[in-house]
Formats: C-alpha cells, structure tokens, sequence
C-alpha cells in the first residue's frame, strides 16, 4: 500500500509562494485599515474564495489512485508542510463532520457568487467522495477484525448508536485512511488503535513507529449523521435540476445516499429530523415530512437555549456547559425547511434570532477584561461553564492553558455568524417577530435594556422608575415611608432566590441575597421635607465578585415584591438592537476573521490553545470546520444585504 508525501504534485513552490505573499501583504494592509468596518459584497467574495482556495490547496486529498481521493482533512500542522505527520487526526474527532459542512459551505458560495471554482470543487472531489462511502459502506467497512487495544476492545458495543453493523449501507466511519495521515492517541501513548477500528499495519504484523492511520474506524454518530444530513438536503437542492449528465449522475447518487443515511440511523437509532429531511424532500415521502417536529406549533422555544440557561440555572449549584457550537441552530434551520416547504416558520424564525442573539452574550460575559471581538467565541475542546448563574471563571482568572485566559475558537464564533445571518434574513421576513412574545405579557412592566426611558412601576405606596443594562438593574424610587424593604426576584410570581434591600437612610441600608450573604452594589436615600427617594445600583449574578440573587436576561421575567405587593417585571432589548446586534456580528466578525487569516496565513482552530498532545500545538492546527462556516457566514452576509432570502434561494426551481 503506497504511502503518499507529496500532497500537492500540481503546484509548483514558486507560484504558491509569490501568490502567498502578494495576497497577505495586500490584505494585511485591507484589515489593517478596515478591521472593525463590516465587509462589503465583494470584499466578502474576495475573502470566501481565499478560504476555499486555502483548503482545496492544504487540506485537501488529491491523489487520485487514493480510496480517500477527495477527503478533507479536518487539522493540518501549517508548522509541519510536507511531513507526513501534517495531518493529525482524533480517531472519534471530526474529519468527515467538517468535510459535511465544508460541502454544504461551498454550495452556498456556489449560489451567491456563480464561481464554477465551488462547483468544481464540490462534483469532482468532495461530494464524490462522501457518497462512495454512503452508497458502498457494505463492501467498504467491516467490523470482524477489531484491533483496537485489548482494553478497548468493546468500547462502543454496548451502545448501539456508534458501532458499525457489518452489511449496512449508509455508514460513515470517523475515519478512514491509507496512512495519509496519523493518529493523535497513538501519537500520545504508541498503544495502538485507541478505539475500535480496522488497522492494516496490525492486520500485516508491520510496525508503525509514525502512528499512521490506515484502515477505518468502526465508529460512526447521530451527531457526525445530522452534519451529513445538512450535507445531502444542500447537495440535493442545489442538483435537483440539474442538466448535465454528470449532474444527474451525482443527483441519483445523493438521493440514494440521503435513503441509506435515513437507513443507518434506523438501525442505530430512529428518525432525526436533520436525516429524515433530505430523503423526505428527495422522495417526496409526505410521511417521513411528517415525521419532523412542526416548528408552527412549537410553543416557547428559547427555554432550551443555552443562554438561558446559564442565566436562569433551574437548581443552585447545577453546571451548565455553555455551548461550543450552534449545530443545533443549523440542524433545526434544514429540517423546518423540508417540513414546512422551504418556508421557515415565525417559531424558528423566533429561535434562531434568539439564538444568534445572545450566543455571543454568554462568551461576553467571561470576558471581563477585554471585550470580545465580534465573531469570536470558546474554543470547543475547552469547556466553559456557568454555575447558579455566572461564569465559574472569568477571563481575568487566567484558568486557559499557561496561565492564560481561556482560548477561543474558529467554530462556535463563525457558525453563530451564519444564524446572525438567516436571524438578519428572518427579521426582514417577519417584522416585529422578536417583540411578539412580549404580548403574552402584556400586564408585566416592561423594561428595554439600554433604554433612555425607564419603566415605571406604583406599588404598594411606592414609585419605582427601573432601567436596565445586560450588566446590572438600576431603580429610581420614591416610597411613602421609611424603613422599607423592596425585594427583587428571579422569577416572576415572588418566587426563586432574590436579592433584599432594606432601604433607611444612606448610613444603614443594606442589599443582601435571601442567603444572607452581602451583594455588591449602592444605594442611596435621600429624605426631604417627608418625602423619601432612593437610587439603587445592583449588579446581576453573573458580574465578577457579586453573590447570586437574578439574571435579568432577554425576555426573561423577574419580580419586585414591597410589603405584600408583587409586580412582574418583563426584559428585553428593542428590534433594532438585536438587528444591530446581529450585523455587527456577522459583518464586523468576518472583517475579525479576515484580520486574523492574514497575519497568520490561515484559520486556526484555536486561539491561545496551548498544547493538543502528542507533539502538536493547537493554535498551529489549520481547521476546515472553520474555513467551512466563515464561507458560509459570507454568503448569508451578501445574501442579506442584497434583500435576498436564503431559504428562497435554496428552493427555488429553474
């Protein structure tokens, strides 16, 4: 079996060189001068197709005598061109994940921009290489030989959802190589296979001193099928009126891997949306439509963002794992599309702007020293988490690898760009979506976040004027006598933790949690001529140093209670912040990212990382999955500020 070094025979190194170097000196002196301006339509053009032109040139396999011909590697060590240990793989980590959405990231770019170069690199590489594994896996993959360590030999057995079942179409393995690249565990600990796989070099008695990766791995994913999902209804819409016979060809073939993907989660597992949507919208089966959630009747659905709760932890002391991707946006986007005929609901609609919207408060939150940039967010292989609602470490902590702050990534920061853009399209599609929900309470005082204009409450003798910022609640009052003790709840109806203010006189009032513990914040009261006001400043939970009480959080419901009297106070910001919101977070975050390509030469797959093990340093890793959803943010990007629409866009026939 010949082991391939040359990955680009094609290219001479004078012309990558010079074009290498004229491209990043211009573009460095672009960024440097326009770094926080959003990108124009054609400053994005110009940006997706250095990306895509950077993986088809890097991590892409072009040896045609390869079984692998057409494989997108996920990591490539830009410190290691030429070796052939560049390409490091986890052996359950994502190569096939971020090929499927390189895919789909490339049809989009196809769509909006009509460059044959996203066509080609889509029907003559990539796609051809996921649907041999989809519609042959039968005759490519077995599992009678498992030469995974002997104390890892049943990893995956018990758990139908991974393991291969010899004979079923369908399957993509995690990996699947001819030792074109190498194995991170191994390169670790040099025990061979860490999880259940097919090794050629243990099946040959060979010694494998580089780590190699040759054979295939026998596990496979509800996760890794979504991403193919989203992979197989991009390529079938895009295809489905095709004229070519080479076309044709390939729309037949992805109709019959859209069925042996539906067929494969079957047997594992059962109906996923995200899976059953591109062979329903293929076959036209009313049935299996039928079979993903209609998002028209869904009520409610920001409860399960992970905003919320971080923000609103449902019991004190519960860690809540702040999220590393926004898979789940882009799963519930493609499959409300085929369900509901290319029309997205006013439910999703809802969602993924809420999504898109505060995705970035949460990172926000932990930077506490310097405010992240836009486009920015966590690293996926480094956790964040919030516990009773604040970040369990802030950015000034220094917890991250070497005593710095903790990374942040290429993946959850521009996947979210790509929800800023379709939220940017469903808010031009449903004006005054984002305000609706506030009418089913309608007798809540209602706060706007930043606003000039404070929301006045009367109760119980009192006047209260609140305001609110995301970072702390500020009230004006004016109440009849003194002492009194306002209360302020977490949750609507008095109930939850709260936070007590004893309001005397400006030597003894005090603010306090229902623990008993001290918060931070001031209070001043003033009394003159029998008439008593105050001023209150009261920092949130999540803010550095402050004991827990309440998160004030974007349609979230809290209460003030004063003697006996309870009012239920509502929060949120007004339209046309998140609207600015969401611009500034797609248009300013690919102008971030731009900046970043150019003074490294690439995208990292993460930023302050430090070490992945094995001899590699993670900032040093190239990573498709990011190059795969800053092609698609720029594309939604010139989708929305040319007026247009992408669901439209997609499902519309010629």
């Amino acid at each position: 079996m010949p082991l391939v070094y040359d990955h680009h025979p094609r290219r001479t190194w004078f012309s990558h060189t010079f074009c290498r170097v004229a491209t990043l000196t211009l573009t460095l002196v672009a960024a440097s001068a326009r770094a926080a301006e959003p990108l124009t339509i054609d400053e994005s053009q110009a940006f997706m197709r250095q990306l895509a032109q950077y993986v088809f040139e890097h991590h892409l396999k072009q040896v045609d005598s390869s079984p692998q011909r057409g494989i997108v590697y996920e990591y490539y060590d830009v410190t290691r061109a030429g070796q052939p240990d560049r390409f490091v793989q986890g052996e359950a980590l994502d190569t096939m994940h971020d090929g499927a959405w390189l895919l789909a990231a490339l049809v989009q770019a196809e769509r909006v921009t009509g460059d044959k170069f996203y066509r080609q690199f889509v029907t003559e590489w990539t796609l051809p290489f996921y649907l041999k594994m989809l519609n042959h896996s039968d005759t490519l993959f077995n599992s009678r030989q498992n030469h995974a360590r002997p104390e890892r030999q049943k990893l995956w057995r018990e758990s139908k959802e991974w393991l291969l079942q010899d004979g079923e179409k369908g399957f993509v393995p995690y990996w699947w190589d001819d030792g074109y690249s190498v194995s991170l565990e191994q390169r670790i600990d040099k025990k061979g296979p860490a999880f259940p796989s097919f090794d050629h070099f243990t099946a040959d008695g060979r010694p494998n001193p580089e780590c190699r990766l040759s054979g295939y791995s026998f596990g496979s994913s509800n996760h890794l099928a979504q991403d193919l999902g989203v992979m197989l209804e991009s390529a079938y819409l895009w295809l489905r009126d095709a004229q070519s016979e080479t076309d044709r060809k390939l729309l037949a073939e992805v109709v019959e891997a859209a069925k042996n993907l539906q067929q494969c989660r079957l047997n594992h597992h059962g109906n996923i949306p995200a899976v059953v949507a591109p062979v329903g919208l293929a076959t036209g089966d009313a049935r299996l439509l039928a079979a993903i959630p209609d998002w028209s009747k869904l009520a409610d659905p920001f409860t399960r963002n992970h905003y919320v709760q971080c923000l609103s932890p449902l019991k004190p002391g519960q860690r809540m794992i702040t999220a590393g991707f926004a898979d789940d946006d882009e799963y519930h986007y493609f499959a409300a599309l085929a369900r509901h005929a290319g029309q997205p609901p006013r439910q999703l609609a809802f969602r993924l702007i809420y999504d898109a919207f505060t995705q970035p408060q949460v990172y926000a939150m932990y930077c506490d020293e310097t405010p992240a940039r836009p486009g920015i967010n966590r690293f996926d292989l480094h956790p964040y988490a919030f516990k009773d609602g604040k970040p369990e470490d802030y950015q000034s902590d220094r917890k991250g690898p070497g005593g710095r702050p903790k990374p942040a990534g290429s993946r959850m920061g521009p996947q979210n760009m790509v929800v800023c853009g379709w939220a940017l399209q469903l808010l031009a599609e449903y004006p005054g979506v984002w305000d609706e929900r506030r009418s089913k309470f309608a007798t809540d005082a209602q706060v706007v976040f930043d606003s000039p204009a404070p929301s006045v409450i009367k109760i119980e003798g009192a006047t209260l004027q609140l305001s609110s910022s995301q970072k702390e609640l500020r009230i004006d009052g004016q109440v009849a006598e003194l002492p009194t003790t306002l209360k302020l709840f977490a949750q609507p109806d008095a109930a939850g933790s709260h936070a007590i203010v004893q309001l005397t006189n400006t030597s003894v009032s005090t603010i306090s949690n229902d623990q008993g513990a001290k918060l931070s914040g001031e209070v001043a009261v003033s009394s003159v001529n029998g008439r008593h006001t105050f001023r209150l400043q009261l920092p949130y939970s999540w803010v550095k140093g402050q004991q827990p009480w309440a998160n004030a959080y974007e349609h979230g419901r809290l209460s003030v209670q004063i003697g006996a009297a309870i009012k239920n106070v509502y929060f949120a910001s007004g339209e046309a912040t998140v609207k600015a919101a969401l611009e500034r977070e797609l248009g300013e975050g690919l102008s971030t990212w731009r900046t970043i390509f150019a003074e490294k030469g690439y995208i990292p797959t993460c930023l302050g990382g430090g070490s992945f093990g094995g001899g590699y340093q993670l900032d040093n890793l190239s990573d498709t999955g990011g190059y795969a959803h800053l092609i698609s943010a720029a594309a939604q990007w010139i989708t929305y500020r040319r007026g247009e629409k992408d669901w439209q866009r997609m499902f519309a026939t010629k």
